[in-house]
Formats: structure tokens, sequence, C-alpha cells
């Protein structure tokens, strides 16, 4: 092995040079930059649809309904499983083989998946499905995720979505009920009650979950490891083509399976670090005015 030595800003200029390059006088993602791009759209489809679950489950759940603390301990049971355990069943779930998500496919017609082995963007096949042709000429990395990260981000939802409706829970039970006694007294219905009630009072909630959120997903590692790689099926980490090779993966392969690029991906991992505080710091300027705080 070489003998270290200091190459100054030498690995962060690489990070640019690995973001976006010109070839062929045209621009083109660098490893980086598409590690980068998988990464939100693996934020952008996991943040949204684990909100909105939560909110409508923690509100069934705050019902009167018979057995609700049972109901409750199922859900927050995916939060306390090992995250391994739980992806090496998923994996098994979409086997291509002898998966039960290829099985449930064939009951109703459907033809069977590769799952994690599909690189093909999700958009162009559902595209494709019904007939329509125009998402076929995007370029794959601006097609939305691949099959095998919408995988990634099923079971990513899964995990964190009994946390979320715990959290929704108590936002909810701290909801005074006499505000909703004295406005439906004044005629007002669930729809008005929701929004001008249950939303305001509820932000801060909301808020916090938001935000933790984002920074656990730019940073969510495990569930990415197991389910791209390191649970087989002849992936390698990053999955096919890379496709969720998110910013941890590929900080991760750099770090411990490219011995040269230790310095690189720390200097990666200072950029991520800064990214994150940044974006944690524009979320509390921008999204904290619309928060009501009683």
């Amino acid at each position: 092995m070489a003998a270290e030595r200091f190459v100054g800003l030498a690995n962060y200029r690489r990070l640019l040079d690995e973001t976006i390059r010109v070839e062929d006088g045209a621009p083109v993602l660098g490893d980086l930059g598409q590690s980068f791009l998988v990464t939100l759209y693996y934020v952008i489809g996991t943040i949204p649809a684990t909100l909105l679950l939560a909110f409508v489950i923690a509100n069934l759940l705050h019902q009167k309904i018979r057995a609700r603390g049972l109901f409750r301990a199922a859900y927050f049971l995916p939060h306390v499983t090992s995250t391994v355990a739980a992806g090496m069943v998923f994996l098994w779930i979409f086997n291509p083989q002898v998966g039960v998500a290829n099985w449930l496919l064939g009951r109703v017609g459907l033809p069977a998946q590769t799952w994690l082995q599909d690189p093909d963007p999700v958009l162009k096949k559902i595209a494709a499905g019904v007939g329509l042709g125009w998402p076929a000429g995007l370029p794959d990395a601006l097609a939305g995720p691949s099959l095998a990260l919408l995988c990634v981000i099923i079971f990513s939802v899964w995990s964190a979505l009994g946390f979320n409706t715990v959290i929704m829970l108590a936002g909810l039970a701290a909801i005074p009920p006499e505000l909703y006694e004295a406005a439906r007294l004044d005629g007002a219905n669930a729809r008005q009650l929701m929004r001008r009630i249950t939303f305001p009072l509820l932000s801060p909630t909301i808020f916090f979950l938001l935000t933790i959120s984002l920074i656990a997903a730019f940073q969510s590692f495990e569930a990415v490891y197991v389910l791209s790689g390191g649970g087989g099926f002849g992936n390698s980490a990053g999955g096919p083509l890379n496709t969720t090779m998110t910013l941890t993966l590929y900080i991760f392969t750099n770090f411990y399976q490219r011995p040269s690029a230790v310095g690189y991906a720390a200097a990666a991992s200072f950029v991520l670090f800064f990214f994150l505080i940044g974006l944690t710091a524009l979320q509390f300027r921008v999204v904290e005015r619309r928060v009501h705080y009683g």
C-alpha cells in the first residue's frame, strides 16, 4: 500500500468531477451525481407516503375501536424489528422465482417481475403497460426510480410507518376534545374539523416528523444495503446498474471496498453532513412559518 500523503482539496475537486461532467459536448451525471439523484427519488418516495399513511392510520387508531391497543402494538412492531432481519424477509417476498409478490401478480393476471434485479424506471414500465409512449424518450436517470429502488422504498415505508404513527397518535391525543365539541355545536362538519382544528394543532408534530424523516432518509443505509446487495440474488452493492446506490451506500462502497478512495469517501461524508445542516436550517426558516404552536 502506498504511503499516505496530503492532497489538499483534490478530493473535493474529484467530488465536482463525479457529480456532473461533459462527454461529447453533453452533460452527463457522474457516479456521485447518480447517487444523489437516486437518493432524491428515495426521499421523495418514502417521506410523503409514510407521513400520509401514518396520519390516516393514527386517525383510525385514535377512534374508540375494539382491540385498539393490539392494533397500536402491531403497527409499531416493524419499528422495533431488526432492519436486517426484516430486509431478508422482504428479499424472499421479492424473489423473482418463489416470492409472494410474483404469486400475487399471477393471481390477478399480471406478468411476473424481477423486482430487485430490475433497473428499468417505474414510470416507463407503467407507461408501456397502459400504452403511453412519451416517457420512452426520457433518459433512464430522469424517468423516476427503478423497480429495484421502488422495492426498497416500499420496505422503508413499512419499516418507518410504526414510529410515525405513534408520534401522530401522541399529537392527536394532545388536541383538547372540547375544541371538536364546540365546533360541532357551531355546525362544523368533518372536513371543517380536519381543516380548522386537526391540521393546525397537529402541524408541530408533522413538522417534527418531516424534519427527522428528511435527515433519516438521506442517511438511510441498512435497508438499502440489505435489499440492494447484502442479501444476494446476484446483485452487487448498489443494485442493478447502481439504480439503488444512494449517497450513504456510495460513501460506504468507496470507504470500505476501495482502499485508495478513503479520503474521497470522507470528503463526500463532510459534504453530506453540511448539506443536511443546510437543508434542516432551510426547513426551519421556510416550513416552520406554517406551524401553529397552540
